[in-house]
């Protein structure tokens, strides 16, 4: 099973660099991580001085011009060591998308340097209490006076904020359209709240905050105002690769433990592996890894060829992350399974890795709403499946039979 195909030297140069580093430093610190509940500094500051946050930007802002592709391979090594650690390099992605999207060079040029060299990290403020998927609901408000935006309301979920420097938030002004801001923190006007205790994706703080007048200078709206619905999205959008790779990770570690694990684990006699029922849990699983990873890697291609904009790139971006979540979790599931009672202990790797690939269902739009999206596009586009063959030779076939009934 080659799990290059497809990539470019570069790639897998990569791949080798972010593997041998999650054996030696990431995947030992596992454990503490989820057990601390606390953000993993020192993993940031490892991403940092080996150059991970440069991946995906280009090189004329210094990054390494590796894209989404190169960012999906080493978001989905770290995966299969941390969740929570290839969660940085999701986030990393999440909050600077928008800057991009907006094509604010002025933003750009002083944030994404920073985030490139680990002196800057974001966190994207969407979500509110009774607004989640239908951004409709949304209820911040912003007001302009004197070029300073006010901004009010309630922000729900918010990861990585704890450790943020600033904030990508979205409110709508008095007319109700929503735009998006870049908020400098700390913020006299942002107020922590609480913090969200989840079942996984522990070392990475999921936190609500007030917004009471929360400033920001004009020149901090991400492109022009009533915009900030479609840069949510396609963010969003841009994204669903790299969830997709999480979820790959998680997968690969649960096929490659089951492997391991029932080649050595005798019962009667025999290894595990010897066991017909044991055989087709793992050719399950490696057919979902095989199929996920294509879906994974098309996906990012897709976002590297600027092919995440419409709804019909959204679909099969989005069929690439529904389908790698249910993966990763019926992975971890049979590798849990296969192991037995110790699976199921908190001190084992596979309990961590299913409560952190169960987050990829609801984070970043769960399925039920991914898949609307997927039948709205399939029902206008067709999403070049094109008109039914079956149907065709169907009503052919009657009315030749009611011609010869006459």
């Amino acid at each position: 099973m080659d799990i290059n195909t497809n990539l470019n030297e570069e790639h897998k140069i990569l791949r080798q660099t972010v593997r041998d580093v999650v054996k030696q430093y990431v995947a030992p610190r596992a454990y503490e991580i989820d057990q601390d509940r606390e953000y993993p500094e020192d993993i940031f500051n490892l991403f940092s001085d080996k150059g991970f946050f440069s991946i995906l930007f280009p090189k004329t802002l210094g990054g390494s011009d590796l894209g989404t592709l190169g960012l999906t391979v080493a978001v989905e090594e770290i995966a299969r060591g941390c969740a929570s650690s290839a969660q940085i390099l999701i986030l990393s992605a999440l909050t600077t998308w928008p800057l991009r999207i907006a094509n604010n060079e002025n933003l750009i040029n002083a944030i994404i340097p920073g985030v490139i060299n680990g002196s800057l990290r974001g966190a994207f403020a969407l979500t509110e209490p009774n607004a989640s998927s239908d951004l409709s609901t949304m209820v911040t408000k912003a007001k302009i006076k004197d070029g300073t935006y006010y901004i009010s309301g309630e922000k729900d979920f918010v990861s990585g904020s704890t450790v943020a420097d600033y904030f990508i938030s979205f409110a709508k002004n008095e007319k109700g359209a929503m735009s998006a801001f870049l908020i400098n923190l700390p913020n006299p006007g942002i107020i922590f709240l609480r913090r969200d205790e989840g079942m996984g994706i522990k070392g990475i703080p999921h936190c609500d905050w007030s917004f009471d007048n929360a400033t920001t200078p004009e020149e901090n709206l991400l492109g022009n105002e009533g915009e900030g619905s479609n840069i949510a999205r396609i963010s969003m959008n841009a994204i669903q690769p790299l969830l997709a790779a999480r979820g790959l990770g998680s997968a690969e570690e649960s096929l490659a433990f089951s492997r391991n694990y029932s080649l050595e684990r005798k019962i009667y006699g025999d290894t595990l592996s010897e066991l017909q029922a044991i055989q087709l849990y793992l050719a399950e699983m490696a057919v979902n890894v095989s199929a996920t990873r294509e879906l994974t890697y098309n996906a990012s291609k897709m976002v590297d060829n600027n092919q995440f904009t419409t709804e019909e790139d959204a679909a099969y971006l989005n069929i690439a992350k529904i389908f790698s979540a249910k993966a990763a979790i019926n992975s971890a599931d049979k590798a849990m399974q296969i192991s037995g009672g110790h699976g199921y202990m908190e001190v084992h790797p596979l309990e961590r890795i299913y409560r952190d690939a169960r987050h990829l269902r609801l984070y970043m739009g769960t399925d039920e709403v991914l898949k609307i999206r997927v039948a709205k596009s399939l029902l206008e586009t067709g999403m070049g499946i094109g008109s039914s063959i079956s149907r065709q030779s169907t009503e052919e076939r009657t009315k030749r039979e009611l011609r010869a009934d006459k």
